[in-house]
């Protein structure tokens, strides 16, 4: 759930993000966001032509991504080539490549400490 901050506040869980993700960015697409979860390469892979899909159409795809670093959220928000483009919250925007992407190597757009895409939110 969507949280205040705060010392003990933990972030936010994925209900919080799907709900987040229907509220801020469906209401400009119309679209209704599902969460998809990734839990290894062939999954990432699998998912990979919907996030394409999605950005082309001019859709944001926030992502999750985990590590001994604990665990962020971010946004795919284009597509050229290989490549994904990510916006990060914390005020940048990074090129990953899509086996980067795939292979669990999202260090470049975050940290290192946080490579592993776990999970999408696709528009339906």
């Amino acid at each position: 759930m969507e949280g205040d901050g705060g010392a003990k506040w933990g972030g936010m869980g994925p209900e919080g993000q799907e709900r987040i993700a229907d509220s801020t960015i469906g209401s400009a697409t119309g679209d209704d966001y599902e969460r998809r979860d990734l839990d290894n390469a062939d999954e990432r892979r699998a998912a990979l032509t919907e996030v394409e899909k999605a950005v082309a159409e001019g859709k944001p795809v926030p992502v999750d991504v985990s590590g001994k670093g604990g665990a962020h959220a971010m946004t795919i928000i284009g597509q050229e080539g290989d490549m994904l483009q990510v916006y990060n919250p914390w005020g940048t925007t990074t090129w990953v490549g899509e086996g980067d992407f795939i292979n669990g190597d999202m260090g470049k757009a975050a940290n290192s400490g946080l490579n592993d895409a776990y999970g999408v939110y696709l528009p339906e």
